[in-house]
Formats: C-alpha cells, structure tokens, sequence
C-alpha cells in the first residue's frame, strides 16, 4: 500500500523504490530513475508536499496506526492481519527530517529471515509458510535522534599500592592522585524509538542502522511501503538517551583512567545539553506469523537484513537430540566399560 504515488514520466504507470537498485523503476515500461530525477518530474508534487496531510488507519484489533496517502480505503494490518479503517488525519508537522531508505528488498528480507530462523535448531519443520511470508511489510518506524554535547567536568582520585619485601620486613607504598578529566564531546545521531505500538526489543534486536546512509526526507522512498507516525515526544524519549549518553560518557572516562589499583569518583559535574532533534524514519520489514494460535512477530532490519524476535520451540525436536546424546554417551560408556573388564 504506496504512502503517495508518483507517475512515470515515460508511460505515466506508478513507479516504486527499489532498495536492490537504489532507484526509482516503473514496472510497466521499466524505466528506472534517480531521485534528482523524480524530483525534476515531479516539483510541483514536492512543493506540495509541505502542506499536504496524510490519512492514519487504525486497526480496530491491536490499535496501530499506519501512514498512507488519502486515496487507500481498506489494507491488512501489518502486526495482526485485520482490516483497518480510517481514523484521523495527520497535519504536515509529521513531516520527518530524515530518512534512510530501503536496500533490502522483499524477496531478500524474506531470504534473510529464512537464514536466520533455519539455523535455529529447535523450530518445527512445519513453521515455514509461503502464504504468510507474502504478507511480510516494508515500513518506516519513526526515530528522534538528538545531536547532544557534553560538557565533561570530572574529579577523581586514583590510588596506586606497591608491596615489597626487604629481608624480613614487608613494606607497603600507598600513593594517591588527583584525576581530572575535562572536555567537550560531541555525539550524533543518538537515535530513540518514538512509536509505543511495537515491542522495542525487537526493533532493538535488528539494530543498529547505519547512520552515515540517512538523507533529508524525500515523499518518493515511501512509495510502495507503509510509513508509522510517531506517537512520542521528544521529552517523552529525552531522559532515555540522556541515561544512554551518561553510560557512554562514563564510558570513555573509565577507559582514560588506567594504572591504579582503585579508583574513586570525588564530583562530577558534567552537563549534557540537547543540541538538535531529528525526526528521522528507519526501515523494517514486519512479518506476524501466526502458528498453532499464537502469534509471533518478526523484525527485519531493512538496511542490513539483520533479523530478530521470538521463535517457537518444538518439544519433539529437543527430545530427539537428547535421545540421540544419550544413547551415544550410554554406547560410549558402555564400550568403556567392556574395554576396562
């Protein structure tokens, strides 16, 4: 279900992005085109963009909204497989900043996925299905990520113990140092999912993305795949990176402070301040299986193919190699055994 659709310039067909191209290809004249190009072709849509709204569906079953454009009217749920209907529109200020697209793919996130669940030992052989690997979905979840510095103002004290004998005599040196540790560090990029919908263990399990591939938002990446808006505030994910930057700065004072038997922390005082914010989309494939009554849902990281979440555990299997672990170390035994008398 495409988020907007942009025309051919050529045939005037739908053109999608394709992550195993990196371009822009029409699938009925198979043109292919770079964004530079899509955005020529298609300024005054871009100029448009800036005001336009967007339609949100809900899923009447688990409550997750998803992004589209306003001509779609009825679509699966990408988590529960229900219909969803429209709920409320979504005003221009949803607009994100940046974006890395897709480069994998459908049918290489379903290879992916495949890789990952079979070297699993204990699956069932009969977990795999066709049908429900078609309705594996490319989507956008929304990310703030904050560009922070860190005014670092540490004092510690550093104590070195050196032991020696003379004789009969053993003599014990304690020497104590005053560590001071001051700077600026910068860091980017600190990314924080902004969407409550979806279990963040798993989109944590695919991470991380590469950051360096993000561009400024473009509506054409988002044509072919759904889009989530964010239902987080940058307040309500601040106290979550500031806690992850405090781990990294101590971090990098740990590791700066080498040579002493102890280490002792007298003040720190330094200060972390929220340089910018970035609404920023990443890409995932989602793929709900639903086997045996229990749903089990599934994350693909759709830059690095990187797979993740929960998969179920055949008893049937487990038993049988440890049959077979028994019966060999019994044998094993046994022949030991025989051997010895």
């Amino acid at each position: 279900m495409p988020t907007k659709s942009y025309k051919c310039p050529s045939c005037g067909a739908g053109i999608h992005f394709k992550p195993s191209l990196s371009k822009f290809k029409c699938d009925y004249c198979l043109s292919e085109y770079t964004e530079q190009e899509i955005e020529e072709f298609n300024q005054k849509d871009l100029r448009d963009e800036l005001g336009m709204e967007f339609v949100s569906y809900q899923c009447n079953s688990c409550g997750a909204n998803v992004v589209t454009d306003d001509t779609t009217t009825a679509t699966f749920c990408y988590y529960c497989h229900n219909p969803v209907i429209i709920s409320h529109r979504l005003k221009g200020e949803f607009r994100p900043n940046k974006l890395i697209p897709f480069s994998i793919d459908r049918d290489r996130a379903k290879e992916k996925f495949l890789d990952w669940a079979r070297k699993k030992r204990f699956v069932p052989n009969d977990f795999y299905s066709d049908s429900q690997l078609e309705k594996i979905t490319g989507i956008y979840l929304p990310y703030w990520w904050a560009d922070c510095e860190v005014d670092i103002d540490y004092v510690g004290e550093g104590i070195k113990i050196r032991v020696w004998r003379s004789g009969d005599r053993e003599y014990t040196e304690t020497k104590k140092y005053e560590i001071i540790r001051k700077g600026i560090v910068n860091i980017n990029n600190m990314g924080e999912l902004a969407f409550t919908k979806i279990d963040k263990s798993l989109l944590d399990g695919i991470s991380p993305y590469n950051e360096q591939e993000a561009k400024s938002f473009s509506m054409p990446y988002l044509s072919g795949f759904f889009a989530e808006q964010y239902d987080m505030e940058k307040e309500d994910v601040a106290p979550r990176i500031e806690a992850r930057v405090k781990g990294y700065i101590k971090t990098i004072i740990d590791q700066s402070i080498l040579g002493f038997n102890t280490v002792y922390e007298k003040r720190n005082k330094s200060k972390m301040t929220f340089k910018e914010w970035s609404y920023t989309l990443l890409p995932a494939w989602i793929l709900t299986y639903i086997y045996k009554g229990k749903t089990y849902v599934y994350a693909v990281n759709g830059q690095t193919g990187k797979s993740f979440g929960e998969l179920p555990f055949c008893k049937e299997k487990a038993l049988k190699v440890s049959a077979i672990i028994f019966a060999a170390t019994f044998a094993i035994l046994l022949l030991g055994g025989w051997l010895i008398w």
